[in-house]
């Protein structure tokens, strides 16, 4: 069974050296990181590698994430497009993953389209841990196709029993990291999550919302809010109608005010007019490089008539625009 040991700043340094000699003589480790418990290894040890798949029940058809210590080391590994430079700048460390064209060849992480993940976590632990590797293999510290863990109580016995350190960082934040394709001509969401937002949040983004959910898989999480408080807290019975129409059912929607947390947790942003952008950056500036402008008049007042023509137009532009920025 793995050693579970409680990380703390006291505790730090002796932990890390013993982590490292343990991943040097290909064994593995659970890890805290920004976003769930890890499983990491030295990313050139294809037997450790392979000891992660086995513990996991993970089809290797799915490769696992480079952790690195800098960009510096990224450029080393990956084909990085100068113009993508500020997009990653902005978000590493932290909790983006982003996919390149590999320069290596290597195992397990490596694709056969020769593409290659990699992050920079935002956890001091990790961030010295990688400094001690060209780079770690990871992925999350939970039985395939089960949940990703966020304290060391969530995980599968069977995973704490098979690795040889366990670093227990307490509760931490709890959802998985976005992946950003960027072997594109732009960043395309493969996993993460999609705001769209509206003034009330009674017709339009609910609408976005739902329509989008219909063909997204999912490791995409779709969600909507207003700028306005809708003080019904339901969608219009024309929403509602013009979406049964569509083989959706919202009747228990209830409606949501945007808050900055929800802006800075949104991987990608979907206002309906140009005022609806201004009220984002307004509450989180930081957010220009993922907020877009759909340009969907408001059909409030209208007939139903009014209703299905803004439902079209939210399908043209979802499929015009929004899923070309999605992974489907």
């Amino acid at each position: 069974m793995g050693k579970i040991l409680r990380l703390s700043s006291e505790s730090e340094n002796k932990l890390l050296i013993e982590t490292v000699e343990i991943l040097k003589n290909g064994k593995v480790a659970v890890v805290p990181t920004d976003t769930v418990y890890g499983i990491v290894c030295d990313g050139e040890n294809d037997f450790a590698k392979e000891n992660i798949y086995r513990i996991k029940g993970r089809p290797e058809s799915k490769p696992l994430i480079g952790f690195i210590k800098d960009i510096e080391q990224a450029q080393k590994l990956a084909f990085i497009p100068e113009k993508f430079l500020p997009f990653i700048t902005k978000r590493w460390p932290g909790r983006n993953t982003f996919i390149f064209k590999s320069r290596i060849e290597s195992s397990y992480v490596v694709t056969e389209e020769k593409t290659i993940g990699l992050r920079i976590p935002a956890y001091r632990f990790i961030n010295l841990l990688s400094a001690q590797f060209r780079f770690l293999a990871s992925t999350s510290a939970n039985i395939y196709s089960m949940g990703s863990v966020s304290d060391i109580e969530q995980m599968d016995i069977s995973v704490i029993d098979k690795a040889s350190i366990v670093i227990d960082g307490g509760r931490i934040l709890g959802f998985e990291s976005a992946i950003w394709d960027l072997t594109q001509d732009f960043p395309v969401l493969v996993r993460g999550r999609v705001l769209f937002v509206c003034s009330g949040n009674s017709c339009r983004s609910p609408m976005a919302q739902a329509i989008l959910q219909k063909f997204v898989g999912k490791g995409i999480t779709v969600a909507s809010a207003g700028i306005e408080r809708n003080f019904s807290g339901s969608i219009s019975c024309e929403t509602k109608e013009v979406l049964k129409e569509e083989g959706i059912e919202m009747e228990n929607f209830v409606t949501t005010l945007v808050t900055k947390q929800m802006i800075e947790q949104n991987d990608l942003i979907f206002g309906m007019e140009e005022r609806h952008r201004e009220k984002i950056l307004e509450l989180s500036p930081e957010a220009s490089d993922k907020l877009f402008v759909l340009n969907v008049p408001d059909p409030v007042g209208g007939n139903i008539y009014r209703y299905r023509e803004t439902k079209d137009i939210i399908k043209e532009k979802i499929f015009d625009f929004v899923l070309k920025r999605i992974k489907t």
